[in-house]
């Protein structure tokens, strides 16, 4: 797990940060949880995983945005929100999208469990997620990538989207198509241009890598 995290924090640059976790909530961990804490790979638009680790074979999503925990204010909502119907040995190490998804590692078994925040009011498909996990930690950790997808947004009508996503470094999945590039240098711009036409025709970002974001700011 240690090499995939230097490989993360290398991959990352200078657009990640280092952990604003105190260390008193930190030994709450696991051990082994308790390495990332030691890696640059910390901030919001960072990371991802893809669809394929929670359903098997889904290769025809798009990656999911995520986020190692980061704070002791969102360890309080959990405790707050969920943990009188979630057990004592499941802990939150992150979360999917804008804090709609919850990962949780069960500390006894080593395992990742997700749920929606919505799944609080269904107690039965609550109880299901927690008995099945999505996978290990190892695991789930060796698939935490860079993330590369961007969503816009038709602001006058949500269910109107654009995705854009690059794959293998020279691969641009669209809602249409996975087209090919020559190198990383080219698929970038491809990847750039299919967002400029989206902002173009009025759609706004919803989630984009953070070097997308500065760019569009700059």
């Amino acid at each position: 797990m240690e090499n995939k995290l230097f490989e993360l924090e290398k991959q990352l640059g200078d657009y990640s940060e280092y952990s604003q976790l105190d260390v008193k909530s930190r030994l709450l961990f696991p051990e082994n949880f308790r390495e990332i804490y030691n890696y640059k790979i910390f901030g919001d638009n960072l990371l991802s995983i893809p669809a394929n680790l929670i359903i098997d074979g889904d290769d025809d999503e798009f990656e999911m945005p995520f986020s190692f925990l980061n704070s002791s204010e969102e360890l309080d909502v959990f405790e707050e929100e969920f943990r009188s119907e979630i057990s004592d040995h499941f802990l939150q190490i992150g979360h999917l999208y804008d804090f709609t998804e919850i990962v949780l590692l069960n500390k006894i078994k080593n395992t990742v469990h997700i749920f929606h925040v919505s799944d609080i009011a269904d107690k039965d498909w609550l109880n299901y997620k927690l008995e099945n996990e999505i996978c290990n930690l190892d695991k789930f950790v060796n698939n935490v990538r860079p993330q590369t997808v961007s969503c816009l947004i038709n602001p006058k009508d949500y269910s109107e989207w654009d995705m854009f996503e690059i794959r293998n470094e020279t691969e641009l999945k669209t809602e249409t198509e996975l087209i090919e590039f020559k190198d990383k240098k080219t698929v970038n711009v491809e990847y750039l241009k299919q967002m400029k036409k989206s902002l173009e025709k009025g759609f706004v970002i919803h989630y984009a890598p953070k070097s997308i974001l500065l760019k569009w700011k700059k």
